[in-house]
């Protein structure tokens, strides 16, 4: 399965949605799943944007290949370090070492860093980090997908096709006989090999004719609940990172569960 780029445009999910999911990796070798994204490293200082951010997003995982990765906010800098505040209680149990994701005006940031402590208004106090890396915007791919796909009206008609790619809000798809209107709700249902299935509501957005073998084009947005916009973004993240499958393969045999 090819993952190929067909549409680039600007991305505002949150930045912890937007990482893959660990799935058991050591803190290095995921960051090495990511860094090839950013265009430019930065050694022995921490750039003055950084430090002047008033408030950022953050995503921190600890050293324990347990962590899943947990949500802070950035606060900025001190003589000493930076500081993170949690965005809710549910937090890693201890953290020492841990991989950090910043998300500011300027950019993301990612660096490796230690605790230095948390004080009493519950400020994570973390050491300056000799290196960081940093690209300056976010963009997301709309990735080709390969499959089948069903589509079922409202009537109970269901309609086979082929899928064409995937976004975190969006697919398309080609459809030999379509006779679906604009606006129009359906249910659909597809597989993603090695990665997962997905179900739910979209609604018809576009329609394009585009030859007598392969038929309409169609391009619908997702309708998702809280749990079904997750599996997409598992789905696309699977897709984006071939190297996740590895790990879903290899937590399936040993039958833990994700």
């Amino acid at each position: 399965m090819n993952a190929e780029s067909t549409d680039v445009t600007l991305d505002r999910t949150p930045l912890v949605s937007l990482l893959p999911l660990r799935k058991g990796m050591n803190i290095a070798d995921y960051h090495l799943l990511l860094v090839g994204e950013f265009d430019r490293s930065m050694v022995d200082f921490v750039p003055d944007n950084l430090c002047q951010t008033t408030i950022g997003n953050a995503v921190l995982f600890a050293a324990d290949p347990q962590d899943p990765g947990h949500s802070f906010s950035f606060l900025g800098c001190d003589q000493s370090g930076l500081l993170f505040r949690a965005q809710n209680s549910a937090v890693w149990g201890a953290y020492r070492k841990v991989l950090v994701f910043v998300e500011t005006a300027g950019g993301i940031y990612s660096f490796f860093s230690d605790l230095d402590g948390i004080d009493s208004q519950g400020v994570y106090h973390f050491r300056r980090p000799a290196l960081l890396y940093q690209r300056k915007t976010r963009l997301r791919r709309r990735l080709h997908l390969d499959g089948e796909i069903v589509l079922r009206r409202r009537s109970g008609e269901s309609i086979p096709g082929s899928l064409h790619d995937l976004s975190l809000d969006g697919a398309s798809f080609f459809l030999a006989n379509c006779p679906l209107d604009a606006g129009e709700a359906a249910l659909v249902e597809f597989d993603v090999v090695d990665c997962g299935h997905c179900e739910t509501v979209v609604t018809t957005v576009r329609r394009e004719a585009r030859s007598a073998t392969l038929g309409d084009l169609v391009g619908v947005r997702l309708l998702l609940t809280k749990e079904q916009k997750k599996q997409v973004e598992h789905l696309y993240l699977c897709l984006e990172y071939p190297q996740l499958r590895h790990w879903n393969q290899h937590l399936d045999n040993s039958g833990d569960a994700y």
